[in-house]
């Protein structure tokens, strides 16, 4: 648990240097509280994991015939999701260390921004204001709902029990369930600009989706129905 103290920032930083990995995450969630501590920790972890990060997305990339420049591109992309959600568990890690399990961690993430990357021609995020893009993750969904931070916090904690049974779904089934979870506010319907983009990333008809739809639904509420009661 890291406890700030009443020292100058230069003193901060480079107890910051030798700090645990999890302590730098803890200081990159206090963003808001500390920035120039976040920053300090942030450039630290970056540094710490960059060969890392990079060594999965060289591999992910080779096997899809890929370049050196779009592994950089997505490490990039990846630690821009670290930066926003600082969020590693190990409790929930298979991995014996720390070490090892926020590298495992990172390596997920890295292989979201290329699908990112692989979908929608680039890891980047768009402007929000044109953007109707497909939500892929649970993070994307919570990003994606409000612009208030507390507020993202707060759904993301709420919304964190989802965590395992959308694991369990297949990618379109996890797809179909998140975007029409965030674009659906009346009825069934999404905007259609939405609805061509589930059929034309997904190759599926309208038909099919509806399909993919009803049985992500089902496996949700059953879910929660067995874990938390109606």
């Amino acid at each position: 648990m890291v406890v700030i103290k009443q020292e100058t920032i230069l003193e901060v930083i480079e107890e910051i240097k030798t700090a645990s990995s999890l302590d730098l995450l803890e200081y990159i969630g206090w963003k808001d509280e500390y920035p120039k501590e976040a920053e300090a920790a942030f450039g630290v972890f970056c540094l710490r994991y960059d060969q890392a990060a990079f060594k999965s997305a060289e591999i992910y990339c080779y096997k899809r015939n890929l370049s050196e420049t779009v592994a950089l591109d997505i490490v990039n992309c990846a630690f821009a999701r670290v930066w926003k959600y600082p969020t590693y568990n190990h409790e929930k890690s298979k991995s014996k260390t720390i070490d090892n399990g926020i590298k495992r961690w990172l390596s997920r993430i890295v292989f979201t921004q290329l699908a990112n990357y692989t979908n929608k021609g680039t890891c980047h995020e768009p402007n929000k204001e044109t953007d109707l893009s497909l939500i892929y993750t649970l993070d994307d969904f919570v990003e994606k709902s409000t612009d208030d931070d507390i507020t993202r916090k707060e759904l993301k904690e709420q919304l964190s029990v989802l965590n395992d049974i959308l694991d369990r779904l297949g990618e379109k089934h996890r797809i179909i369930y998140l975007t029409y979870k965030l674009y659906t506010h009346e009825g069934n319907n999404i905007p259609r600009p939405v609805s061509k983009k589930l059929q034309e990333e997904l190759s599926l008809t309208t038909g099919s989706i509806r399909k993919y739809k009803e049985q992500a639904n089902m496996q949700v509420d059953n879910f929660l129905n067995q874990n938390y009661g109606n």
